[in-house]
């Protein structure tokens, strides 16, 4: 996906009204605000995208933001929405404003690119770099079985499960504070979903070389019915077993 700037357009254009990214971005402000209270405090987000999340954050009154990405693509979105950021890499997390330290990290759907050894290593430099009583915010692409044309598109390599973080995080000295899995309820068709679009592509009649991601507006109606079946599972429900993403807050132990 780095280089297809196609996905970073169609990310740019819906990320701040899709159901999906509206309430990951509310459940990252609302473990902030849950570990931090109303301070307003320094927020990294590495591997930042097109700035949607950084976008919410300024929006809801934090400004000592900042992220990175490795993308000229993504980074040029990212100025288009007027936020401080510039290029970096996963896997050289030091080198981003070496010897700045944040109270939160955020890196959401970004790791999947690096293999085991790089997560920890990954890990370890955002513990570097936090505050002392600072958070580590991490949401993930989920189970093999929800893998589809949007891991095609977007380029993810595979999928991951809690106990792969648990021992990333206990390699790396840190320790998952919280975590659930999502969305639960919407978990059945986003499955079948995806199930039919593998069996499509194992039977010859979907092209993987011309796959698009599942970033795309279902309009006002369906998108306003599909975020509020997913906030109230969150309301309800504080740890789901089972979903597409994993979400995690995480401390330095």
């Amino acid at each position: 996906m780095i280089d297809n700037r196609l996905e970073y357009q169609r990310m740019f254009e819906v990320e701040q009204k899709l159901w999906w990214y509206q309430v990951l971005h509310e459940k990252v402000l609302t473990s902030i605000k849950r570990h931090f209270g109303e301070k307003k405090v320094s927020i990294l987000d590495a591997a930042c995208g097109t700035g949607g999340l950084l976008s919410f954050l300024k929006i809801n009154g934090y400004t000592s933001l900042t992220g990175f990405d490795y993308s000229q693509h993504a980074i040029d979105f990212s100025h288009e929405r007027d936020l401080s950021v510039g290029f970096g890499d996963l896997r050289n997390v030091q080198d981003f404003l070496p010897g700045k330290t944040f109270d939160v990290i955020c890196c959401n759907d970004a790791l999947y690119f690096l293999s085991d050894d790089e997560i920890v290593q990954a890990l370890r430099a955002f513990k570097d770099r936090l505050n002392e009583n600072g958070l580590l915010i991490i949401n993930i692409h989920a189970f093999e079985a929800f893998s589809g044309t949007h891991d095609l598109a977007v380029g993810s390599q595979r999928r991951f499960k809690l106990n792969d973080f648990g021992g990333y995080t206990a390699a790396a000295g840190l320790k998952i504070t919280h975590s659930t899995y999502w969305p639960f309820a919407l978990s059945l068709p986003i499955l079948a979903v995806r199930q039919w679009q593998k069996f499509r592509i194992r039977n010859s009649n979907l092209s993987v070389e011309h796959v698009d991601s599942d970033v795309k507006f279902p309009g006002e109606a369906i998108n306003s019915i599909l975020k509020a079946i997913t906030k109230t599972e969150s309301a309800v429900l504080s740890s789901a077993p089972f979903g597409s993403s994993l979400f995690m807050t995480i401390k330095p132990i």
